[in-house]
């Protein structure tokens, strides 16, 4: 007699892909191998429209509804940071504008990618397919808009990817279950997952020596950073089922937060620091396992930031008191020494040898 068997196990995938080449605003791109987008969360993926009731004198139920404008489909990607991040090192990417081509090899296998931070975003952008059960839900173009790292006291550092989507469609010809099956990904894990024990703080004086010799944050426990871009509108035209490419105003952001297990002699002159004005330069760094084939280098991520102004601490009065500083992002008037841009940038060394930006045929 035959056993009986349950439904095969379906897993579940997100995908993303820049742009083609030619592609304009709203039309898709098929997803497939080496588009895998890791993650473990992805929320406020879901089209929005506001429901009408019409409503009149002499009318004690409504008559006529109907669905309004559709919105900005605005979503967050939740996931582990990883070393080798693949389409959400692309996502990341568009959002810093610039990369180019990544330096290297070096020791036969690593390879050195630099974002840097363009004046603007304009066609850049990309298509986001997220596999539901039975369905996809696809958005056609997508912008990021904000990327923030999160690590505090142990544990994976958590990636967090805010985007602005066109629209959102379960009905898309171009990405099928034929694509979502066809993902790929630079890395699950293998290669290293970042943690907060790998992590490195550095900081001084925004005109002094190299920060890389400089002040080691040793006492440094949680660090929260983001890189903003602000002002993306939604303009909606008439009669459209999609909103337009966001336009970009204002000025970007750039933060970050430290919050100190202890408050000693070296945190208590962050008040002066503060008061005085003191530009800060600042470097983060994480360091992975070795490189495949490699004997000198090393999985590595590193968040420059050339000039920083730093808020006035703050100091919590508890029995152990703790502190905390948070800082702002400047463009310095020139790169500092240790470092090879004015504006806050970021490397990661791994074995991808292609340009994150690179469009598809």
């Amino acid at each position: 007699m035959a056993t009986p068997t349950g439904p095969a196990r379906k897993l579940l995938a997100a995908g993303f892909s820049n742009k083609a080449t030619g592609t304009g605003w709203g039309t898709a791109v098929a997803l497939g191998a080496g588009m895998g987008l890791n993650c473990k969360g992805v929320s406020g993926f879901n089209r929005s429209q506001d429901f009408l009731v019409a409503q009149e004198i002499d009318q004690p139920v409504p008559f006529s509804g109907s669905l309004d404008s559709i919105k900005p489909i605005d979503f967050t990607v939740t996931t582990d940071m990883l070393y080798a991040p693949g389409a959400l090192g692309t996502a990341i990417a568009m959002l810093f504008g610039t990369t180019g081509t990544p330096a290297g090899p070096t020791d036969t296998t690593a390879y050195t990618h630099t974002f840097q931070w363009a004046d603007g975003l304009d066609a850049s952008y990309g298509t986001f397919a997220l596999e539901m059960p039975g369905k996809i839900w696809e958005s056609a173009s997508v912008k990021p808009m904000e990327w923030s790292l999160k690590s505090s006291g142990g544990g994976f550092v958590q990636s967090e990817l805010k985007c602005r989507g066109n629209t959102l469609i379960d009905t898309s010809s171009v990405n099928t279950l034929t694509q979502m099956d066809a993902l790929t990904y630079d890395d699950k894990g293998s290669m290293g997952r970042i943690t907060f024990k790998q992590q490195s703080v550095y900081m001084n004086g925004q005109s002094i020596a190299d920060v890389d010799n400089g002040t080691y944050l040793l006492n440094a426990m949680g660090v929260e950073v983001s890189f903003k871009r602000t002002g993306f509108d939604a303009v909606i035209p008439a009669g459209a089922s999609s909103i337009l490419e966001p336009a970009e105003a204002g000025y970007s952001e750039f933060s970050v937060k430290l919050t100190f297990a202890h408050f000693d002699a070296a945190n208590a002159a962050y008040l002066a620091t503060a008061i005085a004005e003191t530009t800060q330069k600042m470097l983060i760094r994480y360091t992975g396992l070795v490189l495949a084939g490699s004997s000198t280098a090393y999985h590595a991520m590193a968040l420059y930031f050339p000039r920083l102004r730093m808020k006035m601490p703050e100091a919590s009065y508890d029995d152990i008191v703790k502190n905390g500083i948070e800082l702002v992002g400047e463009e310095a008037s020139a790169a500092p020494t240790g470092m090879s841009h004015a504006r806050p940038y970021v490397t990661l060394v791994n074995k991808r040898a292609t340009n994150y930006l690179a469009l598809h045929a």
